[in-house]
Formats: structure tokens, sequence, C-alpha cells
């Protein structure tokens, strides 16, 4: 895990519940497993506080790299957090497209670049990885070169160890199991509830 201070922490994960953005019950997941739990870090752009948290904790994450290297967020939900990122840190940006344009430039990567340029892809959460590796071979595709791939949460369902294994740098600033700790650790959420997600990650 990157360094990340311990404010920084603090504020994201109390911003996260008080923004009711971890909810409890059933939700599919786009790899198809069924969790009791959610985080909908997409609705944090609703929460200005929330937001602001989630951005340092990404700006801390990524303030020591080349002022020269793009941000990318994968889209939908890293758009937002990349370009808040970006203008705090004064990094260019590039923006991969979700649907390719048949028009114009037809580009599949919007921005200023030009191939051998190093890139960090940022998302919100990582699951099972599978769509990570789709966003690394967009970029790869145009030239890029990725120097690492950034998540805010790794729900700690192999995601991480498949980005590597496939030969790329990745960091997530929390796992989910630190970040219900710490909700648990501020009472937050009940014992129960942290049992639940603790044996979910078991599971899975």
């Amino acid at each position: 895990m990157p360094k990340i201070s311990k404010a920084v922490q603090d504020k994201v994960a109390t911003s996260i519940y008080d923004s009711k953005l971890l909810k409890f019950g059933e939700f599919t997941l786009k790899s198809g497993i069924i969790s009791p739990f959610y985080i909908d870090l997409r609705a944090a752009q609703s929460h200005p506080d929330t937001f602001s948290a989630i951005i340092d904790a990404y700006s801390e994450m990524l303030e020591n790299t080349a002022k020269t290297t793009f941000i990318a967020g994968v889209p939908e939900a890293g758009t937002p957090f990349a370009a808040a990122v970006g203008f705090k840190l004064h990094r260019p940006l590039i923006q991969p497209r979700k649907v390719i344009k048949t028009h114009g430039t037809k580009s599949s990567i919007e921005g200023d670049f030009k191939r051998g340029d190093h890139v960090i892809l940022l998302d919100d959460l990582i699951t099972k990885g599978d769509s990570k590796l789709e966003a690394i071979r967009q970029a790869e595709d145009v030239g890029l070169v990725i120097e690492k791939f950034v998540v805010l949460i790794d729900r700690e369902q192999g995601g991480l160890e498949t980005v590597r294994q496939a030969g790329y740098k990745i960091e997530a600033a929390f796992s989910i199991s630190t970040l219900i700790a710490m909700l648990y650790g501020q009472n937050k959420i009940t014992r129960p509830q942290l049992d639940t997600i603790l044996d979910f990650i078991k599971q899975n």
C-alpha cells in the first residue's frame, strides 16, 4: 500500500460512511458476484467534502510522479477523480473514451499526447481486475506507456494480483479490510456488519 497520511485516511473513511456511499444489502457486481455490500464511489461527486477527501488521497499517492506523466481516468467512475487530481497537482490529462467516436478524429483516447508518453491510469476501486487490463490495453493500443495504475479501494478479490501478474504496477489507497476496520473503530458500523464483509472477503 502507498503511504497516505493518517489524517487523510480517517477523513476518507468517515466521509464515505457519512455520505452513505457504503451500502449493505445484496448487490450484483460487474463480475457477476453477489456482494453483501457496495461502495458507490460514483456518487462521491455529489458530496463535495467526500469528493475533496478522496482527491486528497489520490493526490498523496501521485504527488511524487513526474510532471510530464499524464493522468487518465478510466470511464466512467475514474473520470471526475482524474480531472480533479490533475488540476490539483498540475499534471497533464488525457481521457480514454468508453465509446470510440465514429466521426472526427475517431480517437479512443482524447488529449494531446504522442506514442511513448507515460500515463498513470486511475479508477475508483478494483474487484477481479479484468476491466483494468482492458483499460491498459486501450492505452497501449495508442502507444502509451503504463507507468502504474492507482485505485482508491481494493475489494480484495484478486484484482491487484491479476494486474501485477500481467506485468503492471498497481496501488490501492485502501484495502476494504482496512477501510471497514477504521469505520468499526470509529463506531460507524456494527460488529455484525464488519463480520459480514470479512466473511465475504474470505469466501471470495
